[in-house]
This record gives structure tokens, C-alpha cells and sequence, in this order.
């Protein structure tokens, strides 16, 4: 999400800020999304130690990470926030797959770990929810604060794989079929801008999300997309 606020001079992370941000994370939208990912799969595997890094933090960044490790140490599943402070602010909060044979391993039985549209819609939610409140209150109340532009939001779903390594294409990891035929299986992107104030209630915000996810996947190739298909 990007925040053009007119006057960000002198905003900052205190410490005091980052310790309540550190404290609420093993408890926020997206720490409980990727908790119940797993938890649908009929395992309990929670996303509830969270660590500095990758990114830098700063009086004017943070950065914070929750991954779940399987047997010898690969990394699984995880979550990540983020957030820059400057002329703009700038919050991101994601989920990656990052093995999907380690996470596998995990799962009881054979259980699959292809998301399906439910799993998308949850995941996105949560990652919005953090990026939108959770994560703007470490610097400030954005109800204080006025516009110099309007505020964007980017949903994104991608398919990632090593430089040297052709993408595996979204279709493997997300079941879209409920989403009527697309004209490229292999497609490894999807993402929408979002213009409209983030402040929102619950369900405002998912009424919102579906009508996004429709408007993408039609962009994107799923002309038939319609809303009752979520």
C-alpha cells in the first residue's frame, strides 16, 4: 500500500511503536490466515515467532518475518511485513509458498497444498488488513493524517521460481478453474491497483477484495469471471 500523506517530515518507528508492533503480530490477520492455511489441511502449524529481517529496520523501516520450517531446516511456508517511511509510506505484507514439498511433508497424508480461491481470498484479505491498520499505526494514526494524492493498494498473486529456472506458472500452485477458462495456463502474474481509502470495515473490505479478484481475472484472461464463482 502507498500512503501519500501530505507532511511525513519527522515521522518515524519509536522504539515504543515497534515493541506494540512485535507484541501484535503473532496475533494479526495475517499471522491467523497463514495459521488456518495449514490448519484446513488438518495440520497446526502456526505462524507465531516472528523475527527481524530480511529488509532493514530503522527509525524509518521495519521489517519482520514468520516462516515455518520443515525437517532440515527448509523453509516451508511463510509470512512477511514491511515498511518503508520517506516522502511516502509504503506498507507490503505477503505469504509464499516457498516449498511446497517441504510443506507437504507437514500435511497429514496425501493432503494437496495447490491453493484453491478460498485460500487466495483469505490470505489477500489478511495481507490487506495488516498492510492497511496493523502496520500504519508503528509510525502513526493515520485518522490524523490528510492526503497530497489518492492512496493505492496492490493485490498480486505470482508465481516465482529461481533466475535460471523457468516460472511454474500460476495455475500449478492456485486451482483457478473456478474461474472459467483463461487464455494461458502457464501465466506466472496477476495484479490489480486499488484506489479508494483504506479505511474500512471487514466487510466492506472483503465485498471489495471479491470485486477486485474478479476484475483481474477477467483482465487477465477469465472473461466468464463472475463473483457468485468465489
Amino acid at each position: 500500500m502507498t500512503w501519500p500523506w501530505t507532511d511525513t517530515a519527522g515521522l518515524q518507528i519509536t522504539p515504543g511503536k515497534r515493541q506494540d508492533l512485535e507484541r501484535a503480530l503473532p496475533y494479526n490477520a495475517l499471522a491467523g490466515a497463514v495459521t488456518i492455511l495449514s490448519q484446513r489441511r488438518g495440520a497446526e502449524l502456526p505462524a507465531a515467532h516472528w523475527d527481524r529481517g530480511p529488509g532493514r529496520n530503522s527509525p524509518t523501516a521495519l521489517s519482520y518475518t514468520s516462516t515455518i520450517t520443515a525437517e532440515g531446516g527448509r523453509r516451508a511456508v511463510s509470512a512477511a511485513v514491511m515498511m518503508s517511511v520517506g516522502e511516502t509510506v509504503v506498507t507490503c505484507a505477503d505469504v509464499l509458498i516457498e516449498d511446497a514439498s517441504a510443506w507437504a511433508a507437514m500435511l497429514p497424508g496425501d493432503t494437496g497444498t495447490q491453493l484453491g480461491l478460498a485460500d487466495v481470498q483469505a490470505l489477500l484479505l489478511a495481507a490487506w488488513e495488516s498492510a492497511a491498520e496493523t502496520l500504519p499505526e508503528a509510525v502513526v494514526d493515520p485518522a490524523r493524517m490528510q492526503w497530497s494524492a489518492p492512496p493505492i493498494t496492490e493485490l498480486r498473486l505470482s508465481a516465482e521460481s529461481p533466475h535460471d529456472q523457468p516460472s511454474p506458472g500460476l495455475g500449478t500452485l492456485i486451482d483457478l478453474e473456478a474461474l472459467g477458462p483463461g487464455e494461458d495456463g502457464g501465466r506466472p502474474e496477476m495484479a490489480i491497483t486499488i484506489t479508494k481509502s483504506p479505511t474500512m470495515h471487514r466487510q466492506e473490505r472483503q465485498a471489495v477484495l471479491r470485486r477486485a479478484l474478479v476484475h483481474m481475472a477477467r483482465h487477465f484472461g477469465h472473461v466468464w469471471a463472475e463473483e457468485e464463482l468465489l
